[in-house]
């Protein structure tokens, strides 16, 4: 059965896409089908993931094509806009990013704009889990990366999701921050709830940090990740090279955190990802033994 889940904070900077976009890298290594779903109007999710999509080369020996304005995507490539729009269905939109079990449904930076098209949208908060349900069949996890507000948009994936992540930082404001949201999350019975709150960019060496943890803990007791992800510059540079942490600097803290992490939230283990490596196998070894009969028979 298919997992789905949304990443989604009020304050930006607080490595919300980061985060959805290492734990789909976990999760497509460990063999699990991932699906990204950028539904953030920045679309910074899609342009990590653009250069490793297929063709988003474009033809050899020609210069590749710039995205359009209001496009995180070159001409002729679908993005969610369209899915939205019912321009384009779920599946011909979908992109794959060049990473085995991982794909992509691509941002756009009009996606603020999508009402003044089709009014109907901030009426049909269904309209997006409807694409959900479509794709799921094809995934074992859903993860979506929501913009850095809660709005129409927002509203739309936590209607669709089962759960919610909520990365923060060990910073003043940030148990402000939640007391905003997190009662929000729990007033909406039938929408997806807070699944856990995420420490990030955590200095442990620093009473600030271990203070603030402390009063997010006391204030929302049970609901934070037992794992951190610790404060290191490598998940930024990663970033800038348009790659994850796993494939940067597979040794480094923000590698062994995150995956930690992800096994975490997750429910993952050794057996589980073992069990899930098999049916794949087993799965694809029938086509495996057919095509050589077809060749030796042919028509």
């Amino acid at each position: 059965m298919t997992k789905s889940f949304c990443f989604l904070s009020k304050k930006g900077g607080v490595g919300k896409t980061t985060f959805s976009l290492n734990c789909a890298h976990a999760l497509a290594f460990s063999k699990f089908r991932t699906l990204l779903v950028d539904m953030d109007g920045q679309a910074n999710l899609t342009r990590h993931l653009l250069k490793g999509a297929a063709g988003m080369e474009g033809v050899p020996g020609e210069p590749a094509k710039a995205p359009l304005p209001g496009s995180a995507v070159p001409a002729g490539f679908p993005d969610i806009s369209q899915v939205l729009l019912r321009r384009c269905a779920p599946h011909e939109a979908i992109l794959t990013t060049g990473y085995e079990n991982l794909d992509l449904l691509a941002g756009s930076t009009s996606l603020d704009d999508l009402p003044i098209l089709d009014a109907r949208l901030i009426r049909e908060p269904a309209r997006f889990k409807l694409i959900l349900q479509e794709l799921a069949p094809d995934y074992d996890f859903i993860l979506v990366d929501c913009p850095p507000i809660v709005n129409w948009l927002t509203r739309m994936v936590l209607f669709a999701v089962e759960g919610v992540i909520v990365p923060i930082q060990a910073e003043p404001y940030a148990l402000q921050g939640l007391q905003d949201l997190i009662p929000m999350l729990d007033k909406m019975s039938a929408t997806a709830q807070l699944y856990k709150i995420v420490i990030n960019m955590y200095r442990a060496n620093t009473q600030l940090h271990q203070n603030i943890l402390k009063e997010i803990a006391e204030e929302f007791p049970g609901r934070i990740a037992r794992q951190t992800v610790r404060q290191t510059i490598q998940l930024a540079e990663a970033a800038r090279e348009g790659l994850s942490i796993f494939e940067y600097a597979p040794a480094s803290i923000g590698a062994l955190d995150l995956y930690a992490l992800c096994w975490e939230l997750f429910e993952l283990s050794p057996d589980k990802v073992k069990l899930n490596v098999q049916a794949r196998a087993e799965k694809a070894a029938p086509e495996a033994v057919t095509a050589p009969l077809a060749e030796e028979n042919p028509v």
